[in-house]
């Protein structure tokens, strides 16, 4: 009886050659379609790095003038933990997108929808991750805390936030204007 499996219960060498050659075309090809999703993924990892890399500078300088050596400890700047957790956090995204992509293969390509629209729902929620990163960072470099946890405070103070970089008098204004809403308790 013929059987792919050798003696020890496991594929030869032989068995997965031929499996790369039969599925080799399809796999590069997916990769192929894949590679914008993937740029945008590397693009966004990088942005949280450079920001998180400011933050933490940033974090460390005060804690320095305090005198705080905990969080000197916390802060301080350490190149290879920095490039392993962003490395790890690209390799994690695309993984996600390639799953997406295999799931469209799989799920939707039969139904008649686009196999990358897998990658596509897998990118955003993989964007939507690095976004609340980013901005996180962004907003603390600049000075910006977010009170509110939801979307609407979040969108606040990215609207101030975006305002006070043009000019920072409009920005002030609008940040008045919104928190003067909220203490009168008119929501108009």
């Amino acid at each position: 009886m013929f059987t792919l499996l050798d003696e020890q219960g496991s594929m030869g060498s032989g068995t997965r050659a031929v499996s790369l050659i039969l599925m080799g075309n399809e796999l590069s090809t997916i990769i192929y379609d894949s590679r914008w999703l993937m740029l945008v993924i590397a693009l966004c990892v990088v942005a949280d790095f450079r920001y998180g890399w400011g933050e933490s500078c940033k974090r460390y300088e005060r804690a320095k003038r305090k005198g705080d050596k905990v969080v000197m400890a916390q802060y301080r700047w350490r190149t290879s933990r920095a490039v392993r957790r962003t490395m790890n956090k690209l390799i994690d995204y695309l993984m996600w997108v390639s799953l997406g992509v295999f799931t469209g293969v799989a799920v939707l390509k039969p139904v008649g929808i686009d196999y990358m629209m897998g990658g596509v729902a897998a990118t955003a929620i993989a964007i939507g991750c690095e976004a609340k990163s980013f901005f996180g960072h962004f907003f603390y470099l600049h000075g910006i805390r977010v009170e509110e946890k939801t979307v609407k405070g979040f969108l606040r103070a990215f609207v101030v936030a975006f305002a006070k970089r043009k000019n920072s008098d409009v920005g002030k204004a609008l940040e008045d204007a919104l928190e003067g809403k909220e203490a009168d308790g008119t929501n108009e």
